[in-house]
């Protein structure tokens, strides 16, 4: 099964990046996938790394980059990241397979996988925050259809140009736009290939997304030094702060699971782990309030 990520050259400098060679790293994990790199901006160490490592680095540009570059001029639209974008030209760039599989970057692989069961009419994907809310999906892993996405793929691209010429397009991006775009036409993705570390911990998961905060995000937690006083940070914060131990069971796993692919980082989530623990001892009672989460779902 070819393997698709994205990231741009500002993503790869940061977090994401780290988080993008963790992805690659654990694919040991999950034999069978082909990783192809979908990359905007200039060639780095970063993608040097990534060549090395076996993974085939594909220049591209999103789809109406265009129209998002004009918006954001108007200041009507805020490009999140470029690189989330670039997912939209998979169906584009690849001509040749059937299907694909596309992931964020901050995911893991924690064991084989049979896609060749997957055979979605358009594309495959799990729910976003609830693993039973099937009424809005998480675009971080889907399996694609790509001749299907391929034929939807200019209808697709005039639904984003229309939405981009609007005036409340600020925070549109490209999840919206599928799920928009998508709407009952997609097909139910096993939410054991999309799990995040705030889910009751699953042993049979086939791909945790570190959906909400990031490694250095969920150390930062634990060490006590994470920013609550910034709203955006504490809404993300809050997912692994309401939910310590199923987060000290994904890393404990993961650490477990890591130790033959990747010995160093296996080390490090296991002492993470150990500090959450602690964290949860010295924060006993205090809660967090779920409800300040910005769940953009669609209603049933």
């Amino acid at each position: 099964m070819r393997w698709y990520f994205a990231i741009d050259e500002e993503g790869a400098r940061g977090e994401i990046g780290v988080h993008a060679k963790l992805a690659v790293r654990s694919a040991a994990l999950c034999p069978g996938l082909e990783p192809r790199l979908l990359y905007y901006g200039a060639r780095t160490d970063f993608t040097r790394w990534m060549t090395a490592a076996g993974v085939t680095v594909i220049d591209a540009v999103p789809p109406c980059l265009d129209a998002m570059q004009a918006a954001a001029a108007r200041g009507t639209f805020r490009s999140h990241s470029i690189g989330h974008w670039l997912r939209l030209a998979i169906p584009l760039i690849d001509r040749d397979a059937a299907f694909a599989l596309y992931t964020d970057c901050d995911i893991v692989f924690l064991r084989p996988i049979d896609f060749t069961t997957i055979r979605p009419t358009i594309f495959a994907a799990a729910p976003e925050f609830a693993p039973d809310a099937w009424n809005y999906f998480n675009s971080g892993v889907m399996v694609l259809n790509l001749a299907v996405t391929r034929a939807a793929q200019s209808g697709f691209e005039a639904v984003i140009r229309a939405r981009l010429d609007e005036d409340s397009a600020a925070n549109f991006d490209d999840q919206v736009a599928l799920n928009q775009a998508f709407r009952g036409y997609w097909d139910r993705l096993d939410p054991g290939l999309n799990a995040k570390p705030y889910w009751k911990h699953d042993p049979h998961a086939g791909i945790l997304h570190f959906h909400g905060p990031k490694l250095d995000g969920i150390a930062a937690i634990a060490e006590g030094t994470w920013d609550w006083n910034d709203p955006t940070a504490r809404t993300i914060g809050t997912l692994c702060a309401a939910h310590i131990p199923r987060y000290v069971a994904w890393l404990s796993d993961l650490a477990e699971r890591l130790q033959m692919v990747d010995l160093s980082r296996a080390v490090q989530l296991h002492r993470l782990a150990g500090r959450l623990a602690r964290y949860e001892r010295d924060h006993a009672g205090q809660s967090f309030d779920l409800s300040v989460m910005a769940f953009r779902m669609f209603p049933d």
